[in-house]
Formats: structure tokens, C-alpha cells, sequence
């Protein structure tokens, strides 16, 4: 691999970098900070990443050095690691010396510069990550979702990248933070760039197509066979069906990440005249969102119950015309009256892999009652939604899975009630692990 010419901005670092191979004493954080404080405040690299930029600005201050996705379906060597091979080897080096997990296994390295993440998931990459920061700053800890605050000051934190994470608000002149992770596809690389990448120092690369046995107590990469998601989930739904009563609403989903899709939202109705239960199931595999608009029926006698009138169903295609799509919705969800009751769930992905979903989309699902918390809805994670129009923000309920290769189906059950002209609403939800439950399904559907 021919070495690309070096910006004069990164040959000062690149330079240091080399000397510093020379030595054989151990790299230290004060050696790392020195090395990359070379680089000029104006002259750092940009990155667009408009899942993690802080404005509406999708640039950020940053670079990656290791592996980087390709077009191709696998990896490449990084821009910067081309660029800058030994200052790329110094940074591995360093890791070596003062990660503490000495097991630990990572493909890349991603280096920001003085910007806070919002919050956010890394739905690319693998779980497992490390951070430290350093520079000369006061707060900056990392604010993750399910282990609270970490204090990453000059110490490596461990946390889920498949979780959501963000920056602690932070003062102060400098502020670098390293996060260690691996892409999905570290183990697709070519024999050339995965002998480049393991010159360079990254510790997860692979051309066998295998899941490194670091990797695999964090997904599951099983395939799902067709016949046995379809045998389990009919039979499943038999079993478990739709909630019933006043104010019944019901909501089932995964996504593709499971190979296969389903979702059906469901609703206590009184059409014809009885009390019963009707059950939207929607096409399998068909990207985007499935929506269901219902006006909220309250009982006209105490021995009656609420019941819903469906309006219309619609399905906005995130995934295949983001731009217009994200419109429609958001032009949909503002022409809806007050307390119009909308349930919504996937049956592939909501958003396509490069193409993260605006955060119209999440402003929007806000004002049917959604949380703050909703911030991404990523690439085939299953993901549904209970909520209705003019409901205060963390009223309305959703499930998401985001952890990668997902393979769990999500339910919500709750019951709307309607008191002067104001809607309300419980719930609880559930979800089961695909793969624990299909070989039963498929011991059934042989012997049938």
C-alpha cells in the first residue's frame, strides 16, 4: 500500500510520532497529549457525523485511525492511519501499555477534538469500547444509559457503544478524548489491508469471516431460518394474543436484523356492534414505519368500554426517500387533532445504514408524548410505539432494542382511559429472544 502524502499539519505529529518509536520506554498519556497537541485548533480534521455533533452543524472536529467501513462491504485502512502510520502505531503502542484489560480487542480508534457528543448509540460498531480523555478541561465524564457517569480522566472506561452514551458538558482550553471500538465488519478485510492493520497495532482484524471469540459473548450472529420465525410467531401470537379490554392497544415487532421482520399493532373496537379486538398485521420486511391513526371511542353508558375507531394506516418510508418522507410525517403529525390515539412498529428497518433518520423524525414522535430519551432509532432495530397527539413528553411509551444483530421481539401492552376530555395511559412491555425460542418451533413444524 502506497503511503499518501501527509497534510503539513499532520506531518509535525507524524514526525514526533517516529521519534517516539525509537524509544523503548513505555508511551505514556503526557507523550500522546504532547503529540497531538502539534495539531493547531484550526487546522484539526473534520468528520461528518451527524449522529454525535452537538449543533445542527454534522461536522465535527475529529479523526479515526485503524479500520475504517468501505463501499465494499468490508474495511480499509483509515485516511489518517495512511497518512500517519507511526503516529498510528504510537497510539496502539500507548494502548498496549495502559489499557488494563490486556484481552480487550478493538479495530479502531476514534480521536475527538474539543466538541461534546450529544447522545447517541454507536449502532455500527460492536458493543464493547473503551474511552479516556485527556487535556487540560474540567467535566467532560461520560454519561452512558445503563451504568450512569464515568469518570474517564487520563483512566480507560470500559462502556457499551451500543447503548446510549454522550459528553458531560465540560470547560476549559483542550479536551481529546480515545475511543477504542470495532466495526461490524472488521472480519471482512482483504489479506493485504488485514496485515496492514495488524502492523499498525489494531488487535481485532480478520479475513476468515469468523467472529472473534472476544466478540462473541456480545451478539449473536445465528442465522434465523424463515419457516421457523414464521411457525414461532404465528403460533406465539396465538398464544399470547392482543390485550382485550377498554382500552386495550397492543404492539408486536422485530426487525431485520433477525433475518426475518412481523409487526401488528392491535386495538379494542366496537364495530358490529360487540366488544372485540382487531389486529393490524402489517407486510414483512417493508422498510420504514407502520403507523395506525385511531379516534379514542369512551363508553356512553358505565357498562360499556373505550373502545377505538380506526381512521387511516400508513406507512412512511424512511428508508427509501428520507428527505421527503421526513416531511410527510412530520406535516402528518402535526395535522392530527388532539388525543388521535397512533401506534406505530417496524417490520425490516426504519432507517437505512447510511442514512440516519433527521431529528424532525424524534421531534415529532415528541409530540405524540415520546420521551426525551428517543434520540435514534437505528439501522434494523425493532422499535415500536404507543402514544396520542397533545400528550406531555414521556407519556406516550416505546421499546427499542438497539443492541447490534438484535434478534428479540418487542411488545408493549396498555390500556388508554379518558377522563373529561384528557387521555391517560398504563402499560407494560415485554420482549422475547428469538433464538432461545425456534428450535421448539422448528422441532413442531417437522413433526406436524
Amino acid at each position: 500500500m502506497a503511503k499518501p502524502k501527509t497534510p503539513e499539519h499532520l506531518q509535525r505529529c507524524e514526525d514526533a510520532a517516529a521519534k517516539l518509536l525509537q524509544g523503548k520506554k513505555k508511551i505514556s498519556h503526557a507523550d500522546v497529549l504532547r503529540t497531538f497537541r502539534l495539531i493547531k485548533a484550526a487546522d484539526w480534521p473534520t468528520q461528518v457525523r451527524p449522529n454525535v455533533a452537538p449543533t445542527a452543524n454534522p461536522e465535527v472536529t475529529g479523526l479515526v485511525l485503524g479500520l475504517s467501513p468501505n463501499r465494499q462491504g468490508g474495511c480499509s485502512i483509515a485516511q489518517a492511519s495512511q497518512q500517519c502510520p507511526s503516529l498510528t502505531q504510537v497510539v496502539t503502542r500507548w494502548i498496549r501499555d495502559t489499557l488494563p484489560d490486556a484481552a480487550f480487542r478493538y479495530g479502531s480508534i476514534q480521536v475527538n477534538y474539543n466538541y461534546r457528543a450529544r447522545k447517541h448509540i454507536d449502532s455500527n460498531n460492536l458493543g464493547p469500547s473503551y474511552i479516556v480523555a485527556l487535556g487540560s478541561f474540567e467535566g467532560g465524564q461520560l454519561w452512558t444509559g445503563d451504568r450512569g457517569i464515568l469518570d474517564c480522566r487520563e483512566k480507560w472506561c470500559l462502556f457499551d457503544g451500543n447503548t446510549e452514551h454522550a459528553t458531560e458538558p465540560y470547560s476549559g482550553k483542550d479536551r481529546f478524548s480515545f475511543i477504542l471500538f470495532t466495526p461490524d465488519r472488521y472480519n471482512k478485510l482483504t489479506k493485504s489491508i488485514c496485515e496492514e492493520a495488524k502492523r499498525l497495532g489494531v488487535t481485532a482484524c480478520s479475513t476468515a469471516g469468523v467472529d472473534d471469540k472476544y466478540f462473541s459473548q456480545y451478539r449473536d450472529l445465528a442465522a434465523v431460518d424463515e419457516d421457523d420465525h414464521v411457525a414461532f410467531t404465528e403460533r406465539h401470537h396465538e398464544n399470547n394474543p392482543p390485550s382485550f379490554g377498554s382500552g386495550a392497544l397492543s404492539v408486536e415487532t422485530n426487525g431485520y436484523a433477525a433475518g426475518r421482520g412481523w409487526g401488528w399493532i392491535a386495538w379494542q373496537t366496537g364495530k358490529g356492534g360487540g366488544d372485540k379486538v382487531h389486529t393490524e398485521h402489517f407486510r414483512k420486511n417493508a422498510t420504514g414505519i407502520h403507523v395506525v391513526e385511531l379516534d379514542v371511542v369512551p363508553p356512553s353508558t358505565p357498562k360499556q368500554v373505550l373502545t377505538f375507531s380506526v381512521r387511516e394506516v400508513h406507512r412512511f418510508n424512511l428508508y427509501q426517500d428520507t428527505e421527503a418522507e421526513t416531511k410527510r410525517f412530520a406535516k402528518w403529525v402535526d395535522r392530527l387533532p388532539k388525543n388521535t390515539v397512533v401506534g406505530c412498529c417496524i417490520t425490516d428497518t426504519a432507517m437505512a445504514k447510511t442514512r440516519p433518520l433527521n431529528s424532525t423524525v424524534y421531534e415529532s414522535f415528541r409530540k405524540l408524548g415520546a420521551s426525551d430519551s428517543l434520540t435514534l432509532i437505528g439501522y434494523r432495530e425493532p422499535f415500536c410505539f404507543l402514544g396520542w397527539k397533545g400528550a406531555a413528553k414521556g407519556k406516550g411509551v416505546y421499546a427499542l432494542d438497539a443492541k447490534k444483530q438484535s434478534k428479540q421481539l418487542l411488545r408493549l401492552d396498555a390500556v388508554v382511559t379518558y377522563d373529561k376530555g384528557e387521555l391517560a395511559m398504563t402499560w407494560k412491555s415485554s420482549q422475547v429472544k428469538l433464538l432461545e425460542q425456534l428450535p421448539a418451533a422448528k422441532k413442531r413444524r417437522t413433526e406436524e
